[in-house]
């Protein structure tokens, strides 16, 4: 098992408990090393997408798949906010890479890392360096 088809299982069984599961981030449909495949586009018919994870059983939860811009700061904000309105959904924002998180960092400092000005979000920021060749 590889780290997407574990990601994919988590995901399922928290949609059919009932959690809403929010991804976003730059290119998370497919994932940054091409590993997830969440988001299906059909070739023929334009705009047409399917995700598998939708259709786990009637009456789950929704899994939202958010590409974003590259716009750290906004994205970042964006979702921290969804999940204070929401704190019941998992949010996860993912950063494509490390330096790319340096452009949330004040919101991470601000928001995230001091928890100071809200008793509780659920976001999740995650970076797929597992994926990096280690040297």
């Amino acid at each position: 098992m590889d780290w997407a088809c574990g990601e994919a299982l988590a995901f399922g069984s928290l949609l059919k408990e009932g959690t809403h599961v929010r991804l976003s981030g730059q290119d998370v449909e497919r994932g940054t090393f091409s590993h997830r495949h969440h988001v299906l586009h059909d070739q023929t018919v334009d705009r047409k997408v399917y995700n598998p994870l939708n259709d786990l059983k009637e009456g789950q939860a929704e899994y939202t798949v958010c590409n974003s811009s590259l716009s750290e700061y906004a994205v970042l904000g964006f979702e921290l906010g969804y999940s204070m309105v929401d704190p019941n959904s998992l949010v996860i924002w993912e950063a494509q890479f490390g330096d790319f998180a340096n452009n949330a960092q004040c919101v991470i400092d601000q928001f995230v890392a001091s928890g100071k000005y809200y008793d509780h979000f659920s976001t999740l920021l995650t970076l797929p360096i597992w994926f990096s060749p280690m040297k």
